[in-house]
């Protein structure tokens, strides 16, 4: 009743391949982790294991869903293929936001300064204090600095450490500003810090407006990148569509379109990727 669920050597070691990958992967973690010991590089290990994984599961579920809908082992193969993308998409998005989050915290960042400053409190404290009040995305960032201190470190030192952690232009002139509003003091430092909300909050307003823009270009272009493949699926209804991919030019067909989807896609965010504002106080 369904041809397309035969067991068939396709189908075996396209499974094989799979199964063996994930064991791959966790043999190859386990030892990574032995080797390396405990830290950063374990961290990193469990992200880029859970990241194949991902791939793996994505894979194996689009190749299982398009089956049942195309009930052919060759356009199923193809659209898989191409829904390896998926986990980059989503932690490379999810990454955009927080780095969005982060950037258009800071001017609240600096309005918290600000008050205190003006409410006469020290610098010092000030910072200490957003450790409890600073915007979510930026709190975790405040309290290692709070913890830095606490343990002995110099403020300078640890608002430099976090520095080059968020490694962002903005960041860069937040840190150096308090920094040397902290080493001098004086009544230029609220107008310093003043005229620094200012100059983000212009930057952040142009860069989202650049964002908007690029977005529209870069949902248009992927769009067009997956509309044929959505065809595909539409045509793959019909018994004739299926038959003709089933054949060796067919399956060359959906070689080529894999490829060429895959180009098309790097290209498309080379032309349409954002330029990073260079780190002139890093």
């Amino acid at each position: 009743m369904y041809p397309a669920f035969a067991i068939s050597p396709i189908i075996c070691a396209f499974l094989a391949a799979m199964i063996c990958a994930i064991g791959l992967l966790i043999v190859q973690s386990g030892f990574t982790r032995f080797d390396l010991g405990r830290g950063f590089s374990n961290k990193l290990n469990k992200i880029r294991l859970k990241t194949l994984l991902l791939i793996c599961v994505s894979m194996l579920s689009t190749f299982m869903v398009m089956l049942l809908l195309t009930n052919s082992k060759q356009i199923s193969i193809a659209i898989s293929t191409l829904s390896t993308s998926i986990p980059f998409l989503i932690n490379r998005q999810r990454a955009e936001k927080v780095l969005r989050a982060r950037e258009s915290s800071w001017p609240e960042v600096i309005d918290s300064l600000v008050s205190a400053l003006q409410s006469g409190v020290s610098i010092s404290d000030a910072l200490l204090a957003l450790a409890e009040h600073a915007p979510t995305a930026l709190r975790p960032n405040f309290i290692k600095v709070k913890f830095a201190v606490q343990n002995g470190e110099g403020l300078e030192f640890a608002l430099r450490k976090e520095k080059e952690e968020l490694k962002s232009s903005i960041s860069d002139q937040v840190f150096e500003t308090l920094i040397v509003a902290k080493e001098f003091g004086g009544r230029d430092s609220n107008n310093a810090l003043r005229l620094l909300s200012e100059f983000v909050r212009d930057d952040l307003d142009v860069l989202e407006e650049i964002r908007t823009k690029f977005g529209w270009i870069k949902n248009s272009a992927a769009l067009a990148t997956v509309a044929p493949w959505i065809l595909l699926l539409l045509l793959s209804s019909q018994r004739s569509t299926v038959e003709a991919f089933s054949t060796s030019s067919g399956v060359k067909i959906l070689a080529c379109g894999v490829f060429m989807t895959a180009l098309a896609y790097l290209w498309m965010e080379r032309v349409g990727r954002i330029p990073i504002a260079a780190r002139a106080l890093r």
